[in-house]
């Protein structure tokens, strides 16, 4: 189809969008008018009507009122699309057809009046020919069926304000001088959406339907977390009757990343998710009396001191061993209940025959264990005998086992390890949160929640094995596991992603090697800081890597052309806040915009961070000002993680 026919094709999508749109607007208006009059009408009347009529006019208006909300909604994508109606269209010949059919892919699908589908959503079964396959031999499966033929043709388009800005048409997934474009962006305050530019194995991530755990291990820039949002926009398109963003939850680092990452499913035409950050998520298990001290405190004591006893605690109770201690407490416990006969009101019970229900109980807790295997012992009795002989050995196994999982039974356990717990009142240290939970979940028992259907978790390299198992215990649903294991801020054992796979069950893990969000450049030059072979920059280049020696002029000079340039996010992240703090008293006369643990949302500007709170984010313009020169030859994933936020300019000041 020439550009002439492409720009008919537009004209009549965009006649019938209008039209549509003049019609969802009428209807819209009628809705205020009949909600306004039955609303006068049932004042007017109140002292005539009786209670049934007024309960049935209240129930009128409620009606009124939820479909003019899922009109709004149906207004605001029409909206969009009148403006950018799709972003591609395939030519694809059935098998055994002649005729070779087109189909057009938005944001949203778009049918006329007569149902004809104008375009198709992005998630639709036979949109995954755009991305999966170049031109040739192709199939797309719906229903459990798979449709076979041939893509003909696959044409990109950037359409502005209803306008063709830009086509081409190209046999790979996506075309390159489109992807650069798109790449080649300043940031904003939000996450963008990247349907237009999924790539063919991001596509098999965020189309997998069956996997119970999937865990996205992606270097800095490879759209992970885009992966996994535009995952759940993907599942609750294809669930609908039986998923519900209200079913989904994501735990997110920080308040200014769940902020940045909020718009993305309402922009894809899905309510917004609800975010809790890891403290939150573990202390709906907690009795209301505990409180968990604050998690970034805790970290940011323990990188800006980490050779303290308090870093030292943190970083075993986050290790693979001190998550096999745990368990092997556990084990011991199971052991103790076996190691002696009983005898009960005349009973012999020999420990050979304790221990083999034990160990039939294996993925029980302590408690429950004990009430099962007290059950099954007692039937060896007659039944006028059998609850009392239970409930005499119930009480005897836990005195074997002295302990009911409180948490000053933990404290006892942490003392015999000579570990630091810091115990103050009702005050739970974060670092002891999952730790507690795993001990008394395994000897007392929690109920798992079974209402979150779906569980997004980012920044995976940041928890502990023992956490994310705690995790799967309490929250046994599907999930979507994503993360960096370059980008930990606490280093991770080195077997961190296999361990993950062993410990959740059905996991699949996918490795995403290519880095989409900084130039080559950029990229190239932070590899040096982590053993990542693997890791591809994009072919998108831009300015080389600036290295200079620490001047506070030099500082001013380079915040000075970031305020003259078309960059609208200029982040200067330290390596701790002592150094920030020495920067803004430097620097007064600037507007440098804090970000902590308080911050709630991400502004354009200069903003003053440190690499704890940057993670995630993305900036035009990176200053890391207070690099130690040892530094740049050791592997660092701090320094990693600081440097790949940038997307187009990275500078680096050393201080000698």
């Amino acid at each position: 189809m020439s550009s002439i026919n492409e720009t008919n094709y537009l004209a009549t999508v965009k006649n019938k969008l209008e039209s549509k749109i003049a019609e969802v607007e009428n209807t819209l208006d009628m809705n205020e008018a009949n909600y306004k009059e039955l609303k006068h009408y049932t004042i007017d009347y109140k002292n005539e009507l009786d209670k049934y009529e007024v309960y049935n006019h209240h129930q009128n208006l409620k009606f009124i009122d939820s479909r003019s909300v899922l009109e709004s909604n149906i207004l605001k994508k029409l909206n969009y699309q009148k403006n950018t109606p799709y972003f591609s269209k395939i030519a694809f010949q059935f098998l055994e057809e002649d005729e070779v059919e087109d189909f057009y892919i938005g944001r949203y699908g778009f049918a006329d009046r007569f149902g004809e589908q104008l375009i198709y959503d992005w998630r639709a079964p036979i949109s995954s020919l755009y991305y999966d396959f170049s031109l040739g031999d192709a199939y797309y499966e719906s229903h459990g069926r798979e449709f076979h033929g041939k893509l003909r043709l696959k044409r990109q388009f950037e359409i502005k304000d209803g306008t063709i800005s830009f086509m081409v048409d190209t046999n790979d997934a996506i075309n390159d001088e489109l992807l650069m474009r798109e790449l080649g962006k300043s940031t904003s305050n939000e996450m963008k959406t990247i349907i237009h530019t999924i790539q063919k194995e991001q596509n098999a991530a965020i189309r997998d339907t069956k996997t119970k755990n999937l865990i996205i291990q992606g270097v800095a820039g490879s759209g992970k977390t885009s992966i996994a949002l535009h995952r759940m926009a993907y599942l609750l398109y294809q669930k609908k009757d039986e998923l519900a963003a209200s079913d989904i939850l994501i735990v997110s680092p920080n308040q200014v990343f769940a902020d940045y990452i909020s718009t993305v499913l309402p922009e894809l035409g899905e309510d917004e998710l609800t975010q809790v950050d890891i403290v939150n998520l573990g202390s709906m298990f907690l009795d209301e009396k505990y409180q968990v001290t604050d998690r970034h405190d805790e970290l940011k004591a323990v990188l800006e001191n980490p050779n303290s006893k308090q870093a030292e605690n943190y970083r075993f109770k986050q290790s693979k061993e001190f998550f096999c201690q745990l368990r092997k407490h556990f084990e011991n416990l199971k052991e103790r209940l076996a190691s002696t006969e009983i005898v009960v009101d005349n009973q012999r019970f020999t420990s050979e025959e304790i221990g083999r229900f034990v160990e039939q109980q294996s993925e029980k807790s302590l408690t429950e264990i004990i009430q099962e295997v007290s059950r099954l012992l007692s039937r060896q009795v007659s039944e006028l005998r059998r609850e009392k002989i239970s409930k005499q050995l119930e009480q005897i196994f836990k005195k074997k086992i002295s302990t009911t999982g409180s948490l000053s039974d933990y404290y006892q356990f942490l003392a015999a390890k000579n570990l630091e717990h810091g115990k103050v009142g009702n005050l739970i240290n974060y670092s002891d949160l999952f730790p507690y939970l795993f001990f008394k979940s395994m000897i007392e028992g929690i109920k798992p929640n079974k209402q979150v259907q779906h569980l997004v978790i980012d920044e995976m390299q940041d928890y502990s094995l023992l956490q994310l198992s705690v995790i799967d215990r309490l929250f046994p649903c599907q999930k979507t596991i994503c993360g960096d294991i370059h980008q930990s801020l606490i280093p991770t054992d080195n077997d961190f992603l296999i361990e993950i796979q062993n410990l959740l069950p059905n996991a699949r893990l996918l490795k995403f090697n290519t880095s989409y969000r900084s130039s080559f450049e950029i990229m190239a030059f932070a590899k040096r800081f982590i053993a990542a072979e693997d890791l591809q920059p994009v072919e998108r280049h831009g300015k080389d890597v600036e290295v200079l020696p620490y001047r506070k002029k030099l500082l001013a000079q380079k915040i000075a052309e970031f305020k003259q340039s078309s960059y609208g996010s200029c982040g200067i992240i330290c390596q701790n806040w002592q150094e920030a703090a020495q920067i803004e008293a430097d620097f007064p006369q600037e507007n440098l915009i804090r970000f902590e643990k308080d911050t709630k949302r991400i502004t354009e500007g200069i903003i003053i961070t440190t690499a704890q709170f940057a993670k995630g984010l993305e900036f035009d313009q990176v200053i890391l000002p207070d690099i130690q020169a040892r530094q740049m030859n050791q592997r660092s994933t701090i320094l990693y993680t600081s440097c790949s936020r940038a997307l187009h300019e990275l500078t680096l000041l050393i201080n000698d």
